[in-house]
């Protein structure tokens, strides 16, 4: 879905990506949040090995943390699970309408900030070898999705967890963080804008669970109504009497055995038989009548 968005405002937005990245860069600036080049030197610095574990925790962490959570939560609670799957849902819809109108170019695709790309350093970035349509969208950088289901599964953590897990959590999203600013896929901006997504998404689950009992109450009114109203249709339609086609179209025939037979008031007459005129000839074939004038 989110590959798809690229290509309903600008089928290669790669100099509005820019552009916009540019303008993030420079409202970083003066907030001085400008630090992704920073984050990026040190943990490399502290270990390349470190690097190259952050980047494989980008890459996988995510859908491991997901579906791991998921899993849980479903098995545990499943109220809490229900409102967990709706908020997701929740977040990519709003999150595509975001990719859609503001395609943004993420930290490593921006000249000049000395990042590098540590994803397709290792090999893991799919697409360089990928011109499909289904194919994820590079410039969908803010809001970052990464960070806001970081802050979803230590949501569920605090739901549904004990005091560990909600340790885990806390830990995980803070992980999730630093890697996608380590790996320089997102702007610190992008953590902010996904954090307000899910704060969003998140209210609007809530007003969904007030106004869902008042909705179903409201939907099975109606459905009632409509159903008595068909009801009374079909019992007036089937009190309704018709008229015998039959006898209107036969206009007073009547059928027995299959043929009709004429009423008593026919204007049919008797029949009666032929009786051939003298002077028609009553052979088919003329040249054997002058044949029998010949021989007589």
């Amino acid at each position: 879905m989110f590959a798809l968005t690229k290509n309903l405002t600008d089928p290669s937005p790669v100099l509005q990506a820019v552009t916009n990245g540019w303008g993030v860069v420079k409202l970083e600036d003066a907030l001085a949040l400008d630090f992704e080049a920073f984050v990026q030197q040190m943990v490399g610095r502290i270990s390349l090995g470190t690097l190259i574990a952050l980047t494989y925790f980008y890459v996988a962490g995510m859908w491991l943390g997901l579906t791991g959570t998921a899993a849980i939560v479903f098995l545990k609670d499943r109220a809490a699970y229900i409102d967990l799957r709706r908020t997701f849902v929740l977040t990519m819809i709003f999150a595509a309408f975001v990719f859609t109108l503001y395609p943004l170019a993420p930290p490593r695709f921006m000249p000049g900030l000395g990042m590098t790309d540590t994803v397709a350093l290792v090999g893991l970035d799919p697409g360089p070898h990928s011109d499909s349509a289904i194919s994820y969208n590079r410039f969908a950088a803010m809001p970052s999705l990464h960070f806001t289901w970081a802050l979803l599964v230590m949501v569920a953590a605090f739901k549904v967890g004990g005091t560990w897990v909600k340790v885990g959590g806390f830990v995980y999203q803070a992980l999730m963080f630093v890697a996608i600013i380590a790996t320089a896929n997102h702007y610190v901006l992008d953590a902010v804008a996904g954090a307000i997504l899910l704060m969003v998404a998140l209210f609007v689950n809530r007003l969904w669970n007030h106004y869902n009992p008042k909705t179903s109450q409201w939907t099975s009114g109606r459905l009632e109504t409509m159903r008595k109203f068909n009801h009374q249709r079909r019992r007036r339609v089937g009190d309704m009497h018709a008229s015998d086609l039959r006898e209107l179209f036969l206009s007073g025939f009547i059928l027995r055995g299959g043929y009709a037979s004429p009423p008593s008031r026919s204007q049919i007459t008797k029949h009666q038989p032929f009786a051939p005129m003298a002077n028609i000839q009553r052979s088919f074939r003329p040249e054997l009548n002058n044949l029998s004038l010949a021989l007589n």
